[in-house]
């Protein structure tokens, strides 16, 4: 495993020194817990409800906090009028577009981002139980395999192409990667679907690697390697080269290298993008999967991973205090609403790295944090946008399905590997 979050407008970086946090939305002081079986049940047939065909609507701009109540009422209510058609559509619904502030053209959401949160909501209908007897599950998950693919194959924004400024196509082609890797293993779409994927494979990944920095590494706005791209999308290539598919050696290297530049040795944090300088606070979202991809290379240990996660754990009140808020980076951490339940996936994926015994106390702290901000209705958001509550959701049920998740794959160098090899021991012979 891999997830990348979900890319907005950049926005300069603020001060990261400590400063007391006041949550703009503390949780209740009692929720009711449904068992994970029971939510990630919930979940799914939101997120079946919430597949779409979409069509350019209206950006959202800037408003008064006050009047944010109001037009999220009458967005729900449009957003389901859009859903209802669409599913009645003859060809039916086919994508979970991932909302933000930023759009292209004129006002239409990138396809990076409608590809990303298609692949991300595909992902978790994948994983969670019960998908093969589940029809309506198997269908669905087929119309989004074919929409990705089709924005493949059509769409030239995205292409592979070195970055030049903000640009979120690389979100789309990582999450398409991995969504494909998925269903060929799962056996989740039509065989004459999986063909297809299996050959889009290889483009996918040299268009990832036309997309990374001088540097090494990843970013959505040209800038030094930032954990959040970076780390996801190693440990989506680890996935593919453990699948027989060739990634080349010195991209992955270079952005380990890049990776572990930006890591503070003296707290675990790390910096937002290249080498500067982070706080755990402001790096409390992104330190579990920046270190879990350095695991899986052999370039971190279960000392810094337990740093990682309880870093979130520590510091998970100045992630709530920017979630569904309005804007992206703000001070004192910089820390926008997307990171939020990006944070939980990668949190719940980190904790499974570390030692069995060390496991059940940690999965129940984030369990516990998952129901305080579930909605009444058993979805989650951490965005102002009604939309966005797919997204959110399905990164929820993937933290939620952590512990039965398949362990990320292991990636060494050539040599590395083949040293390793040749030091394992021989398979006993056959024989009475």
């Amino acid at each position: 495993m891999w997830l990348i979050p979900s890319l907005l407008l950049f926005l300069p970086i603020a001060s990261q020194e400590a400063v007391p946090v006041e949550p703009a939305t503390a949780p209740p002081a009692s929720v009711e817990k449904p068992t994970p079986a029971e939510a990630i049940q919930t979940g799914v047939q939101l997120l079946l409800q919430n597949q779409e065909r979409y069509r350019k609507d209206p950006p959202v701009p800037p408003m008064p906090d006050e009047e944010l109540p109001g037009w999220q009422a009458k967005e729900r209510e449009r957003m389901q009028a859009v859903r209802e058609k669409s599913q009645a559509h003859r060809k039916g619904a086919e994508e979970w577009p991932y909302e933000g502030v930023y759009r292209v053209g004129f006002g239409v959401i990138p396809s990076g981002y409608r590809v990303g949160g298609t692949s991300i909501v595909s992902l978790a209908l994948v994983h969670a139980p019960g998908y093969a007897e589940d029809e309506a599950r198997q269908a669905a998950v087929e119309r989004s395999v074919g929409f990705v693919l089709q924005r493949l194959e059509k769409d030239r924004s995205l292409a592979g192409q070195a970055q030049e400024g903000y640009d979120v196509r690389g979100w789309g082609q990582t999450y398409a990667l991995e969504l494909f890797l998925t269903v060929i293993e799962h056996k989740a779409v039509t065989e004459e679907l999986a063909e297809r994927c299996s050959a889009a494979i290889p483009d996918l990944i040299e268009r990832i690697q036309k997309g990374s920095l001088p540097g090494g590494g990843w970013n959505y706005a040209g800038r030094g390697c930032s954990p959040f791209m970076t780390a996801p999308t190693l440990l989506t290539l680890y996935r593919a080269v453990a699948a027989g598919y060739e990634v080349p050696e010195a991209l992955i290297v270079s952005a380990l290298e890049a990776l572990e530049a930006g890591r503070n040795e003296e707290t675990g944090s790390f910096a937002y993008a290249g080498r500067g300088k982070s706080v755990m606070p402001a790096s409390a979202a992104r330190s579990a999967v920046a270190e879990l991809a350095l695991l899986q290379a052999g370039r971190s240990d279960a000392a810094r991973m337990r740093v990682a996660v309880e870093g979130f754990f520590d510091n998970w009140e100045h992630l709530l205090v920017r979630k569904s808020q309005q804007g992206t980076h703000k001070p004192p951490y910089a820390i926008a609403p997307y990171y939020f339940y990006f944070g939980h996936t990668y949190a719940a994926l980190a904790i499974e790295s570390l030692a069995p015994e060390q496991r059940p106390e940690l999965r129940a702290r984030l369990q516990d944090l998952l129901w305080q901000t579930r909605e009444p209705h058993g979805g989650w958001n951490d965005r102002i946008f009604p939309r966005t509550e797919s997204y959110s959701t399905a990164m929820s049920l993937l933290a939620l399905m952590a512990p039965d998740l398949p362990s990320p794959a292991e990636w060494r160098p050539q040599e590395a590997a083949v040293e390793a090899e040749a030091k394992a021991p021989a398979a006993p012979q056959g024989g009475e």
